[in-house]
């Protein structure tokens, strides 16, 4: 048989008439499998599908077979894995099959193979005391080594449509993860959110479990490896961050928020010089960046390059701003300059003073004048004090990951 799969409301409008007609010459269909029903259910549920089934010589569907994903974390590897469960099926111990009489059980072979090719951990079938002939013919298929069978008790009877009790039987895999170790294409976009969610609450290493995950099913999402960076960055291990922060570069060149990060990854780990270089860039492309003009001038001190530095730092006064951060930067810039600026006068003071000279007592004594005060001490902060905090008090910018979206191009105000 030929297998589509149903995903969309609007293309399940379009099967109506096929489906009605199945329904009304299936003996086995009952209410939960009726049309209207899952009309109502289906938009209430974020991940479902339906296995669409026709022979190869017909243009007209033989067999329906509605599924819902659902995801939980397992409480022994900490890792996200997925649960399929029959739509008509699930709280009713009905069989969820729809099918044209006659064609059960090839319809049900076909199906098994197609759950067969997802990923999930687990398999739920509801049942009666006697199960149906379909219902069995599926649970033959996933009978090799490969499963494992549990009895979950009684299930859900959500869908008031029996009397009788509801028992429940789990197929899992062997191993309790997905297989192929993989999530289920429809959790992708669940597992991140909840990665993101754990992240907010400090749950770091299930959040990570979430992130890398996310990554291994769908390697180019760049919101996941945007908040594992974050999250690297928050527990200090800064060069893992900057790793995820230069491949997300490689796929997104003019990201601002990312280059900015990658910079403060560097920063991070006293390598100036590049920090310094990537700072640049970032401000050649984005001049009314005050925390990154700050932040370029603290790496090119901390890399001894002080007169550049100082350049930095006194190129604020160019540049007309009434955006709060840049002010508060442009005052700490100031700042920074006076420091500097004096303690180049006490170095060259101080190198003055080395240079050797007649005894002060024996000059006092000759030319009788009276001998000078001493210097008053000046107490100035080294320039790696300038480090810390590196951003003035109030900037919104953190060095530490927080999870947040992602905003490659970073800030729109106008300068």
């Amino acid at each position: 048989m030929f297998t589509e799969i149903i995903e969309r409301i609007e293309d399940f409008e379009n099967i109506r008439k096929t489906w009605d007609e199945l329904y009304r010459n299936d003996p086995d269909s009952h209410p939960c499998l009726s049309w209207d029903w899952l009309r109502q259910y289906l938009p209430r549920q974020e991940r479902w599908f339906i296995l669409a089934l026709r022979r190869p010589d017909d243009a007209d569907y033989c067999a329906f077979l509605p599924l819902r994903v659902a995801t939980y974390r397992d409480k022994t590897s900490g890792l996200f894995c997925d649960e399929i469960l029959m739509i008509g099926n699930h709280g009713s111990g009905r069989a969820g099959l729809l099918c044209m009489p006659g064609l059960e059980n090839e319809a049900a072979d076909a199906s098994a193979s197609i759950i067969r090719r997802e990923n999930w951990a687990s398999l739920r079938f509801d049942y009666l005391d006697l199960a149906s002939d379909r219902t069995e013919r599926l649970l033959d298929a996933f009978a090799d080594e490969q499963f494992i069978r549990e009895d979950g008790g009684g299930g859900e009877d959500g869908s008031d449509v029996c009397e009788q009790p509801v028992r429940c039987l789990l197929v899992k895999t062997r191993t309790g993860r997905n297989l192929r170790d993989c999530l289920n294409q429809r959790s992708i976009d669940f597992v991140f959110e909840r990665a993101m969610e754990l992240h907010s609450r400090g749950k770091l290493d299930a959040a990570e479990t979430g992130y890398r995950q996310v990554i291994h099913a769908a390697p180019k999402h760049v919101y996941a490896r945007y908040g594992l960076a974050q999250l690297c960055t928050e527990r200090g291990d800064h060069a893992e961050a900057e790793h995820l922060y230069r491949g997300l570069l490689s796929a997104m060149p003019e990201a601002d928020k990312i280059q900015h990060r990658l910079g403060d990854a560097l920063m991070a780990q006293a390598r100036y010089h590049e920090a310094s270089e990537t700072f640049e860039d970032l401000l050649a492309r984005s001049a009314h960046l005050g925390l990154v003009r700050f932040k370029l001038a603290v790496c090119l001190l901390a890399a001894g390059q002080r007169d550049a530095a100082i350049a930095t730092f006194l190129s604020f006064e160019g540049i007309a701003s009434d955006d709060p951060e840049h002010l508060r930067c442009k005052l700490r810039s100031r700042e920074a300059v006076s420091r500097l600026r004096l303690r180049s006068a006490m170095e060259e003071q101080r190198a003055t003073k080395r240079t050797p000279q007649k005894p002060l007592a024996q000059a006092g004594r000759r030319s009788r004048e009276t001998p000078a005060a001493p210097a008053i001490a000046v107490r100035l902060l080294p320039p790696a004090a300038l480090l810390k905090p590196s951003v003035p008090a109030g900037v919104s910018a953190h060095l530490h990951a927080r999870p947040i979206r992602i905003d490659p191009h970073g800030s729109k105000r106008r300068h």
